[in-house]
């Protein structure tokens, strides 16, 4: 793609590559291209490989996610750099809302020094760095009501207790089962928040019911089954903190994105889990490899 004051003002305006001098923005150009769309057409589904990030030129285009949840892109926008970084799949589609077109931009090409030297990758890994993580630590920094009143997305989940079963009364290891679900997805994606004591509707139910002596019971109980079920080596990813809320025990699990694929064991099974959008999904057997191929071991400069 040639460089011009109109393609470098795009790509400057946006604060990824608002750092980059003349001949870095014309390396970068180089490895993109434009793409035009008309209404309805669809740029990436899920499940797809993230080979290209997007900057928006002109239109609007839309992210669908699980549970009808969107967001648009207007012009001047950033998309696909989570997938990028961690060398995963794509969790969700985006379609045009309306005819534009889109500067793709190669993310195979960016870690190339042939295409694009060490520095200059470098920059815009720190600024794709820095808008990943600004959104990460600011869910971090939210606090637990408002994450409730916001509810569930890709990052946050919720469940009513930890290993009470609410239907028969009584304690049931499929309830354990499916907080673990939710943690060793969290570490094969992105991370994120799950929330005990909190029902679907985002209701403070407490885990009175779960029946432990204390809190340092609990986060015991808690710290087994994951060495246990996941993984010694996996405890370090994931922060556990109870906090009391209108009175009633929540117990919020902060997972950080692991640096090595998390297998979650189910009897003689062991099943690999990823979040696409707000869910969690068990990987079908055939994308395992790929997946783990790009989300960890690939796209390392």
């Amino acid at each position: 793609m040639e460089y011009t004051k109109e393609n470098a003002k795009l790509f400057r305006n946006n604060p990824v590559f608002s750092g980059l001098d003349d001949h870095e923005l014309g390396q970068i150009l180089a490895i993109s291209k434009r793409i035009e769309y008309s209404k309805d057409d669809l740029v990436f589904s899920e499940d797809q490989p993230a080979n290209y990030l997007f900057l928006v030129e002109k239109g609007g285009f839309s992210l669908s996610i699980h549970n009808d949840q969107y967001k648009i892109f207007r012009k001047g926008s950033l998309f696909g750099e989570i997938a990028i970084i961690n060398r995963s799949v794509r969790t969700g589609a985006v379609w045009a809302k309306e005819s534009g077109s889109l500067i793709s931009i190669c993310g195979k090409s960016l870690f190339e020094k042939e295409k694009v030297d060490s520095l200059t990758a470098l920059k815009i890994v720190r600024g794709l760095a820095i808008k990943i993580t600004n959104y990460l630590r600011s869910r971090e920094q939210v606090s637990t009501r408002d994450l409730i009143a916001d509810g569930e997305d890709d990052f946050v989940e919720f469940k009513s207790s930890l290993r009470w079963n609410i239907h028969t009364q009584k304690r049931d290891k499929a309830i354990e089962h499916a907080s673990l679900k939710t943690i060793a997805a969290f570490l094969n994606s992105h991370g994120g928040t799950l929330l005990i004591g909190v029902n679907d509707a985002g209701e403070i139910i407490g885990l009175e019911n779960d029946q432990f002596q204390n809190n340092d019971k609990m986060l015991l109980h808690l710290n087994k089954l994951i060495k246990d079920k996941i993984s010694t080596l996996h405890t370090r990813f994931v922060r556990a903190e109870p906090e009391v809320l209108e009175g009633k025990t929540i117990l919020r699990i902060e997972v950080e994105a692991a640096t090595v694929p998390a297998y979650l064991k189910d009897g003689n099974d062991e099943l690999f889990y990823i979040r696409t959008g707000p869910a969690t999904t068990n990987l079908k057997v055939s994308k395992v490899f790929d997946y783990i191929r790009m989300r960890f071991f690939e796209g390392e400069i």
